[in-house]
């Protein structure tokens, strides 16, 4: 399995801080800009799904924060998570929604955030060229497999091929983005792309390949998992901004969760590129709700737990850290109560079941 090393990430984390600081003793009125950036797509237009497509979709924050006097500031970069993790290192970001390998890998290397909200579970989907000989989980051992390094992804095809009794080493793995994965199945040069919804559907509705395995339907480890977290120098100078900017988070999320909003929903998130239709299947058979819970629950910090199982186990970090010492739940908590929220989403347990009350 090739390897990147995160080196030059934890440099650059340690240089931010030593520039950055632990944040102002004295904070600011409040900032010219809030920066906030959310995972990439293969067309590379300025969207994203989830609840942050949303809140970008209907200028949820602009419209929050203009009588302020503050600008808001959006990167749909197409490096996705490592990528965001070095706009943070840099100074560059205030906020980010993304997957739950890389902010660990950011959060390891010395990034200084809190994670405030999840940005819920969906399936990982393996889709592979109908000539590659695969109908089982089995059928993987020795065949060349694509998914991005340092990414949700990767973890979710771990997961997999543990599932599977395989290892890493008994595939050929392809450390590819998006767009370059989808050339490379489309050519033969790879059997099977891991991924998740509407970037490997689009390969299902084109006939390149399909579906070989999916954890849809079932809190199955491999399924993708997120966060949305903020930096500890921008929560600190203004912790109400930051109330704010969860708030209307939450608000997205319930928008999101809201089956009379299904259609709208699939309008938003095909503004990213892929058709519409391949949200449309990813969600055919599940609730909105049971996807898009911003909840910080047993399950969330389970399948936190063992991505940084993963990223010690892999050498993308050093050591493990605290998971609870992360989370940061009282931005959430107080949004559910101030909206009424509290009894829209099920918490699960450790092992994804619903905890019922």
């Amino acid at each position: 399995m090739r390897r990147r090393t995160f080196t030059s990430l934890a440099a650059l984390a340690v240089t931010a801080a030593a520039i950055l600081g632990p944040g102002p003793a004295v904070a600011q009125d409040k900032p010219q800009v809030i920066r906030i950036a959310s995972f990439g797509n293969a067309a590379g237009k300025p969207y994203g799904t989830g609840a942050i497509g949303v809140v970008r979709v209907q200028e949820l924050l602009e419209k929050e924060f203009a009588a302020d006097g503050i600008k808001i500031e959006w990167q749909f970069p197409r490096g996705t998570g490592p990528a965001i993790n070095e706009a943070f290192a840099n100074g560059q970001l205030d906020f980010a929604y993304y997957g739950g390998l890389p902010n660990i890998v950011g959060r390891g290397a010395g990034l200084k955030t809190k994670v405030i909200a999840s940005y819920g579970v969906s399936p990982v989907y393996l889709v592979a060229r109908p000539d590659a000989e695969i109908s089982s989980l089995a059928d993987l051992k020795g065949k060349k497999i694509s998914t991005s390094r340092g990414t949700i992804n990767e973890l979710g095809l771990f997961q997999i091929l543990t599932r599977a009794g395989l290892t890493v080493d008994d595939i050929q793995f392809f450390d590819l983005q998006t767009a370059d994965q989808i050339s490379a199945i489309t050519s033969g040069d790879i059997d099977v792309v891991v991924g998740g919804g509407s970037s490997v559907l689009q390969l299902v509705d084109q006939g390149i390949a399909q579906i070989v395995y999916t954890t849809k339907g079932s809190p199955a480890p491999g399924s993708n998992f997120g966060s949305f977290v903020v930096t500890d120098q921008f929560r600190q100078a203004y912790p109400e901004l930051t109330q704010r900017v969860v708030n209307n988070f939450v608000k997205a999320s319930h928008f999101a969760s809201d089956e009379k909003n299904r259609d709208a929903l699939f309008d938003i998130w095909a503004l990213t590129g892929p058709p519409r239709s391949t949200f449309q299947k990813d969600y055919d058979g599940e609730l909105l709700k049971d996807r898009q819970s911003p909840l910080l629950d047993d399950f969330y910090r389970a399948n936190v737990e063992a991505g940084i199982k993963f990223a010690v186990g892999q050498k993308l970090i050093r050591k493990p850290f605290d998971v609870n010492e992360w989370v940061d739940d009282s931005y959430l908590k107080t949004a559910l109560k101030e909206f009424g929220y509290e009894n829209v989403w099920t918490p699960r347990d450790s092992q994804g079941n619903a905890v019922r009350f």
